[in-house]
């Protein structure tokens, strides 16, 4: 059997739609019109009928169960304890949370999940209201977290650093980093940890967070920004959260007012984690980091073609770096 992958665009979305009905089956949706959301890390697809309008997440099969599940229970808890507007799991009919599904023609299990549809649209152009509306959402996500705990079973408070530094080790062994590029992207290591150090992991400054709070998963409506995509939920310090949100923006001229307002809006809510100056182009680097390290374990990117892509994210931490 060909690889799913070896197909035109148009042969795959079929056989991902038969898969989508299958799943959608528990939901008793299985007759809804689907609509293909386009390439990504997982298949998407919107789910309407007359009644309301879902979105169904078909993951990779390879996708931890665990991982899953403290996304999917976090969003539980968000959604009940609090006024976020943010993705809600449908419960399955059997109480489940997500089903595993197979299908002829696509090999694996894919995990699949329903959520409530997220009203909003992504901004044309970024204000300083919108940064200050995300700054609110993002510290009452935050504020939530620090009261949140997953099953004993599911918990998990671990840095991702030791598998950050043994994934740049397999690079070198590989022989596809150059020495330069390698020793600054190791440099991220010693810098995150000194940053840890001085912070520590108390409730305040440390807890779940949504990992990949970037423009592309932020959307607005009614003044109130919305997160979507909490794929990369994780336990890490919050300033990771702002670092990535304000990171995409330095390059704009207007960045210390957006930067200003981000902030002010956060501190409306609860104290910021962090002395930004200080920590956040540390754990800048550190999602920079992270991001090459995803992208290179890609097939896109195995035969070389992450060359680039490395140097710049390298000349990225050198610059965060030195910045500090």
């Amino acid at each position: 059997m060909h690889s799913i992958e070896a197909l035109s665009e148009s042969e795959r979305v079929e056989r991902y739609e038969r898969l989508a009905r299958k799943a959608l089956t528990v939901y008793a949706l299985e007759d809804a019109g689907l609509r293909y959301l386009g390439p990504g890390t997982n298949v998407v697809f919107r789910v309407q009928t007359d009644d309301g309008r879902w979105a169904l997440r078909i993951c990779h099969p390879d996708r931890d169960h665990d991982t899953l599940m403290r996304e999917l229970l976090w969003l539980v808890a968000i959604n009940r304890d609090t006024s976020l507007s943010a993705p809600e799991p449908v419960i399955m009919r059997s109480g489940e949370l997500l089903r595993s599904v197979s299908m002829p023609g696509i090999s694996g299990f894919h995990p699949c999940m329903l959520f409530r549809w997220v009203k909003g649209r992504p901004a044309d152009e970024l204000t300083v209201d919108h940064l200050r509306a995300v700054g609110r959402m993002t510290a009452t996500l935050h504020q939530h977290a620090g009261s949140f705990r997953w099953p004993e079973e599911l918990s998990i408070k671990q840095s991702p650093l030791p598998a950050l530094a043994e994934a740049l080790s397999a690079l070198r062994v590989r022989g596809r980093i150059r020495g330069e590029d390698l020793a600054a992207l190791q440099a991220v290591i010693p810098a995150t940890l000194l940053a840890i150090r001085i912070l520590g992991d108390g409730r305040d400054v440390a807890g779940v967070i949504h990992g990949d709070l970037q423009q592309g998963n932020l959307i607005y409506h009614a003044g109130e920004a919305r997160a979507i995509d909490f794929e990369r939920t994780h336990w890490n310090h919050y300033a990771y959260d702002l670092a990535v949100t304000l990171g995409e923006l330095s390059s704009r001229k207007d960045f210390a007012q957006l930067r200003d307002s981000y902030l002010d809006g956060y501190a409306a809510v609860r104290s910021l984690p962090c002395h930004p100056d200080e920590h956040l182009p540390t754990f800048e680097a550190l999602h920079a980091l992270t991001r090459i390290l995803s992208l290179l374990r890609t097939e896109r990117l195995q035969n070389g073609e992450g060359s680039g892509i490395v140097r710049a994210a390298a000349a990225k931490v050198r610059r965060l770096l030195e910045s500090e």
